[in-house]
């Protein structure tokens, strides 16, 4: 594993490489200079590198232009409130294709989204051509129609007997839902992928118990972001629950597991108002 390497003449003792240093690999006696603990384990996260005034950190085999500085946007809190109450899932895209170069802008910034350790360990999938959602498309119908099976007998009254009445609600609410899909699918709409030019699968190691969070913290980014773009998004349920399914029509890497799914594309419409939330359930500690 890569080590910070330490520009003693540039150093000005300031010490913050390792105040943020979280695993003892820059360390420091008193106002010393900070020194490189060679023994300890490095994430090669870049933190040193940073929040280093002087430039006098870098990690071989990372690229010094990828430390651009950066300049915090003003952002107030009431803009972001704003932001963050209007965004919407939005299920009605215009007839207009996604560009590559906004696509690749999108995955740029969502890959930035933190992940364990800094493994960075996740894959992106992206999806445009019309074959191959269409061919999506029916995958997942024919698997929402299995699946509708096994959800009637669990809304129905014998069920009652093993199931709790919530479970029981919320698998007549999944029953509408799925029945609701399956008869505009069977008159010719689109209610798995509602048209959306452009389908993105985010997958995380399988084997990694923080690989669903990799997955699911890119796709975050990547939908904030794409609010500013003018482009909506939505999170797939369909998809995201059959990733299986997914497999078999998509090259996901080997030991990979696709967690999360969005449609993409330039929404047609613009919400205006915020809408009613659930009240918070908060647990105090003080």
């Amino acid at each position: 594993m890569n080590k910070p390497i330490l520009d003693t003449e540039k150093c000005i003792a300031c010490g913050l490489c390792a105040e943020v240093c979280g695993l003892d690999v820059i360390i420091r006696n008193g106002n010393d200079r900070p020194t490189i603990n060679h023994t300890a384990y490095c994430h090669v996260c870049g933190h040193c590198v940073a929040i280093c005034p002087q430039n006098a950190l870098s990690i071989p085999g990372m690229v010094g232009n990828e430390y651009t500085p950066v300049q915090p946007p003003a952002i107030s809190p009431s803009d972001m409130e704003a932001f963050l109450l209007t965004k919407r899932s939005c299920r009605e895209f215009k007839d207009r294709p996604v560009e590559k170069s906004v696509i690749e802008n999108l995955i740029a910034v969502a890959r930035m989204a933190p992940t364990a350790i800094n493994c960075q360990e996740r894959t992106f999938i992206v999806v445009t051509n019309a074959d191959k959602i269409a061919e999506l498309r029916v995958a997942l119908t024919k698997h929402i129609r299995s699946v509708l099976k096994m959800v009637k007998l669990a809304a129905g009254k014998p069920a009652a007997l093993f199931l709790s009445a919530e479970t029981q609600q919320y698998m007549r609410h999944l029953q509408a839902d799925f029945e609701i899909a399956l008869r505009h699918m069977d008159k010719g709409g689109d209610s798995i992928f509602h048209n959306a030019p452009c389908l993105i699968f985010f997958t995380g190691v399988t084997q990694d118990l923080a690989g669903r969070d990799h997955a699911l913290g890119a796709q975050h980014y990547l939908m904030l972001y794409a609010e500013t773009l003018g482009l909506g998004t939505c999170i797939n349920g369909y998809a995201q629950s059959a990733p299986k399914v997914l497999a078999k029509c998509l090259n996901v890497p080997k030991g990979y597991t696709i967690y999360g799914a969005l449609m993409l594309g330039y929404r047609r419409h613009t919400y205006r108002k915020g809408v009613y939330r659930k009240p918070a359930a908060i647990a105090y500690y003080e």
